[in-house]
């Protein structure tokens, strides 16, 4: 994706937002089942056929070549951060500390992590793990990747988590100390591979500026080595058999940028291809008869998002019309084929972690002002605003996401209904993420992929008015503001869910925000092969080390 305007919208946020390639396979972490769960489970992915059962990591595949829906034209994350771009850098690089299926924090780099007093981080680095080039990863360099994103002159899309940081340090040989400034509950999660991907300093000083092009790959710790990059065609990678895991079945794997749905599934029948990643719902159906399709709760949610320091969004009567002419329900059935569950706020009941139980989540949820699909409630709401004459607007949806048009076009039909006209655009991803934020758009597609377990990753970038590099919906609300302030500086996790659901509940009744559904995604494997460890958060690791041929 393009830089946003200015710098301003942080990539890592892009992660989560851009709708390229999220739904992906399931497979990194520490606590998930060891194979595609039945249709119905919770925890893992429905699947089209039985689930298989796998070989073992001894039965080579030598060669396996995967599609994504759109194209990259970096592969440094600090420069280009969707979705796809840390598809591929987690296979290649790693991070302090990793993300389980699951969304809970474990080890990565870090063999151990501990912090001493709330504004104090130590973590203890694994021993004998060497860069895919031989040489031994120090102290020193996660030090250096620090350095590199919290240094003004290159511009990093992630220097913003680390805004908050006094002090980086090699306190020993095998361990960092990062210090903040002040306590942050979140901070734990920036060491995960959406806030630090680690090199060595040696490299990072050589390829300043050059770093993820055709000529300067990545370096890191990784399960594989980059060994090709045509932007906008595709990137190939070998097994680092140096890694300090266990070795991976792949041994060579190749990603093939394929952004035209029909010409992915003519591959795939033609076996030019060997699964897909992130098909929508409509196109998963269609898979179905030529691959092993596996759906996947992925705890994102599709929503509307309203400037509401423009006209005509700033009418919270305008905002309600929109809500009650979106028929959600009809959405998820129609659009999703029942795949996904409408949505009552941005973080979904399963981001919550152990702040709030399920039922405690539910009940809060509960209390925010239900909208249903009700047009006669939409043309008062509009009858009461200051656009009772009705106006018009428009609404861009990326095209790696054919569900958010169809979803667009289906409230359009409606919003007509009552006076207002909602001309709907296809654009590219690149253009549709340098919009977001930029104040061009009064009314945007807000799509977010979660890489934390912690509410707070959607809460307070996108309700907190002191967010102003992420809050799309310029949304400003003093009490809002001062719960998600507190919920910041806590180290209590009964007092943060609390806080944190206090300021879900005041947004919700604002509506700077429609949240329209939490979505599940589709990957598609040929039924010789088997994905390990299914599971919401596992691409934010090295999800083709779990890639197995089929027993």
């Amino acid at each position: 994706m393009n830089s946003e305007p200015g710098g301003a919208l942080s990539r890592r946020r892009m992660l989560r937002i851009a709708g390229a390639g999220m739904g992906l396979l399931a497979a990194s972490g520490v606590l998930a089942a060891c194979a595609p769960q039945p249709a119905g489970s919770d925890d893992g992915g429905a699947t089209s056929g039985s689930a298989p059962k796998a070989q073992g990591a001894d039965a080579s595949i030598d060669q396996l070549t995967l599609a994504l829906p759109a194209s990259l034209s970096s592969l440094d994350v600090g420069r280009e951060s969707g979705v796809l771009n840390y598809l591929v850098a987690v296979l290649a690089q790693e991070s302090l500390l990793s993300v389980s299926p699951s969304g809970e924090l474990g080890p990565g780099l870090a063999s151990s992590w501990k912090q001493p007093d709330p504004t104090t981080y130590v973590y203890t680095l694994r021993r004998g793990v060497v860069f895919s080039d031989g040489t031994p990863l120090t102290a020193d360099d996660v030090v250096a990747s620090v350095e590199a994103i919290r240094d003004p002159k290159n511009g990093s899309a992630l220097a913003y988590a680390y805004a908050g940081v006094s002090s980086v340090k090699a306190t020993g040989d095998l361990e960092v100390t990062i210090r903040l400034k002040a306590p942050d509950a979140m901070f734990a999660w920036t060491t995960t591979a959406g806030g630090l991907l680690v090199s060595s300093r040696a490299f990072l000083a050589r390829h300043r500026g050059e770093v993820g092009t055709a000529r300067t790959l990545l370096l890191g710790t990784g399960p594989y080595r980059i060994t090709g990059f045509a932007a906008d065609d595709h990137v190939t990678l070998e097994r680092n058999d140096s890694w300090w895991g266990e070795r991976p079945a792949v041994r060579s794997l190749k990603l093939s940028f394929v952004p035209d749905a029909g010409t992915r599934l003519v591959a795939m029948k033609s076996k030019a291809v060997d699964g897909a990643l992130n098909l929508a719902s409509d196109e998963a159906r269609g898979w179905e008869s030529a691959a092993r399709v596996t759906y996947t709760g992925d705890r994102s949610v599709v929503s509307l998002a309203f400037d509401t320091s423009r006209a005509p969004f700033d009418d919270p009567h305008v905002r309600r019309a929109f809500a009650h002419a979106a028929d959600r329900e009809g959405m998820v059935k129609g659009v999703l084929h029942g795949k996904a569950e409408v949505a009552d706020a941005l973080p979904s009941p399963d981001m919550w972690g152990d702040l709030k139980s399920a039922a405690e989540v539910r009940s809060g949820y509960d209390t925010i002002p239900p909208l249903t699909f009700d047009l006669d409630a939409a043309r008062a709401e509009l009858a009461a605003s200051a656009s009772a004459g009705g106006f018009t607007a428009e609404l861009h949806y990326p095209g790696s996401g054919p569900q958010l048009g169809k979803a667009a076009l289906a409230l359009a039909a409606s919003l007509k209904k009552i006076g207002v006209t909602l001309n709907v655009k296809e654009i590219t991803l690149e253009s549709w993420v340098s919009e977001l934020g930029s104040g061009k758009q009064p009314l945007q597609f807000l799509w977010y992929f979660p890489v934390t377990g912690d509410p707070a990753e959607l809460a307070d970038p996108y309700l907190n008015a002191a967010s102003t590099a992420t809050d799309i919906a310029h949304y400003d609300d003093a009490g809002v503001n001062s719960a998600l302030n507190k919920a910041k500086a806590s180290t209590d996790p009964a007092e943060r869910g609390d806080l944190l659901m206090k300021a879900v509940q005041a947004a919700g009744s604002d509506l700077p925000y429609l949240p329209l559904w939490w979505a599940q995604t589709a990957t598609a494997l040929s039924e010789d092969l088997v994905l390990l460890e299914q599971g919401p958060y596992a691409f934010i690791g090295p999800w083709a080390t779990r890639i197995r041929k089929a027993a």
